[in-house]
């Protein structure tokens, strides 16, 4: 994994000097976690700003296009999705099918569109402020301490501490 997170570091490094998108980085990390969807946004003004969602190419082009409309600007007002808990609670929220037992109705809502299990969103810090978020949503069930997740997890550490963010 440790490969893998300096190829994706290095591919966020060259979407900063215009030399490849931040949608082929995203794909990339994707495959990597093994995802049906990934997103990254930054928190700007009480919302958080879509910089960049990929999906899975067999998903239904309906949904992706959908879900990138409707996330391209989401208030932090709307605690049901994890993208947001994870940047209010400034720590991971972890969406899953039942709404009930993750308090994530909306985030349970996409993951049946998406035919995923489960989401996990990971809040980018710069210092002690959560100013971002990177989530992804899988097949697979994962818990703190799989690859998947600390991968995902220090990738988020190492965005914020090298203030990508900002420069997107």
């Amino acid at each position: 994994m440790q490969q893998q997170f300096t190829e994706i570091m290095e591919q966020f490094e060259s979407v900063l000097q215009r030399q490849r998108s931040i949608s082929d980085v995203l794909d990339r990390l994707m495959e990597v976690l093994g995802g049906r969807a990934i997103g990254l946004w930054r928190c700007q003004s009480g919302k958080l700003v879509q910089l960049g969602f990929r999906a899975d190419s067999q998903m239904d082009e309906r949904v992706k296009r959908e879900f990138s409309a409707l996330t391209q600007e989401v208030s932090l007002k709307n605690t049901g999705l994890g993208i947001v808990k994870a940047v209010i609670d400034q720590k991971p929220a972890i969406g899953t099918l039942q709404a009930k037992e993750s308090g994530l109705q909306g985030s349970s809502e996409w993951l049946q569109k998406f035919d995923a299990k489960q989401s996990y969103a990971i809040p980018i810090f710069e210092g002690d402020q959560a100013i971002g978020v990177l989530a992804v949503s899988t097949n697979q069930v994962h818990q703190a301490g799989d690859p998947e997740w600390e991968l995902q997890a220090q990738i988020a550490r190492e965005i914020g501490a090298k203030q990508f963010l900002g420069m997107f």
